[in-house]
């Protein structure tokens, strides 16, 4: 798999292989010069400006040889070669020379691994040279043109050109196969995330229902001891302890399957917002028979919420019955007082019980796992961790009368969450 580093390094190199192809013919040209030229031109400084060349792409093999390139390491390359291109182009014949087609090479090569503002850099750079060039620099008579003749200035342009497509042709069709690579690692990285992330909720769905399962068999436990230790029930009693029993063991089962068609994505809950808190609380109450709720501010049913079916995942009824729990638990003489608040965006959900409070360390961080008295302590963090999981939020905070307040806050999910 190619990381940035190793993608910048293998660019490195790419491009000093070019610059020492360049560099050959740069010294083929120079040396062919005084041959062709009735008065021979000076060629010194055009020298060391391929020797500079010649350098650079030396230490670009050593730096991607390390490997400790730095990203804008690239970009100066680029743009230190562009600067002794037009040097070189400066010193022999200016816009006449053939040469000065090669210029497009470095602005391809940073329109192929640089962002958009330094590649309008390195153009509008090329393109004002192109023009100063026109005006400014040192003749070279040999590349003077002449009708019907098949001179030097002719023969270099035919070079530059086939030396800057191929030179071109071969960095872009070798970048679009690394970002078709690069791509295909993308893809397969999102998979195996997807992956991950699905087995993630299911060993969270897989432990809330270990934890919610407690309850019903807490109530068969109970109850079965009942029938043990006393024997004189009568039959009228024995039926609904028989039957409080098979509820239970139903709502068992149910639970199971949910938890089978979670892995197997397949359940969602699709229905209006009042309706799955009402089944919510149904469920709660198949679970609790003993259990009670009232709405806030006498209200006989939730508030109002969007009417139009919304999903949701299973993993969140989960979550809200673990809270009624605890809640319940705080003081199970009492009834809970229920509170539905909905926008456009977000619904809140709010519970207050009439125990003694949360303790400080839960109300700091309601993530974490605490210590319970009752049930085995882990109803509040898997709670906290669904409804994260889902975009929301869980707040606890203790009123001054007495109990705790607590809020579940979540966004509408209108595809399946």
């Amino acid at each position: 798999m190619l990381t940035t580093s190793d993608a910048l390094t293998h660019n490195l190199k790419r491009l000093a292989y070019l610059r020492l192809i360049t560099c050959v013919g740069i010294a083929i040209a120079l040396v062919y010069l005084p041959y062709v030229a009735h008065h021979p031109p000076a060629l010194t400084i055009p020298w060391i400006i391929w020797a500079a060349l010649t350098a650079l792409s030396f230490l670009n093999l050593i730096r991607a040889k390390q490997k400790v390139p730095e990203r804008s390491e690239l970009f100066a390359y680029l743009l230190t070669d562009s600067t002794l291109i037009i040097a070189l182009i400066y010193f022999t014949g200016g816009a006449n020379n053939p040469f000065i087609t090669y210029l497009l090479v470095p602005i391809v090569i940073s329109a192929a691994t640089q962002s958009g503002t330094k590649t309008w850099t390195l153009c509008i750079l090329s393109m004002a040279a192109y023009g100063l060039l026109l005006f400014y620099h040192e003749p070279l008579h040999v590349l003077h043109v002449h009708s019907g003749d098949l001179n030097p200035h002719i023969i270099g342009m035919l070079l530059t050109f086939v030396m800057s497509a191929l030179f071109i042709a071969y960095f872009v069709v070798d970048m679009a196969q690394q970002l078709r690579q690069e791509q295909q690692q993308v893809a397969q990285l999102r998979e195996e995330s997807m992956q991950d992330e699905h087995l993630m909720v299911v060993a969270s769905q897989s432990a809330a229902t270990a934890h919610e399962l407690g309850t019903p068999l807490t109530t068969v436990a109970v109850i079965t001891q009942d029938l043990i230790k006393m024997p004189n029930l009568s039959t009228e009693e024995r039926l609904a302890d028989l039957e409080e029993i098979q509820q239970q063991i139903a709502l068992c089962k149910d639970k199971l399957k949910q938890l089978v068609r979670y892995s197997t994505q397949e359940s969602t809950l699709d229905k209006p917002l009042k309706q799955f808190i009402q089944d919510t609380l149904d469920q709660w109450l198949l679970m609790r028979p003993k259990a009670q709720y009232h709405w806030q501010d006498d209200a006989s049913e939730p508030a109002q919420a969007p009417e139009q079916n919304i999903q949701y995942s299973p993993m969140l009824q989960q979550a809200i019955i673990n809270l009624l729990n605890n809640a319940m638990d705080a003081n199970p003489a009492k009834s809970l007082g229920i509170g539905l608040f909905a926008n456009d965006l977000r619904w809140s959900l709010c519970i207050e019980d009439h125990g003694q409070g949360a303790p400080e360390s839960v109300l700091k961080s309601a993530a974490a796992p605490h210590k319970s008295e009752n049930g085995m302590g882990i109803g509040l963090l898997l709670s906290h961790s669904s409804i994260q999981r889902l975009g929301g939020t869980v707040e606890l905070q203790n009123k001054q009368t007495g109990g705790c307040h607590t809020k579940i806050e979540v966004p509408f999910c209108k595809n399946a969450c």
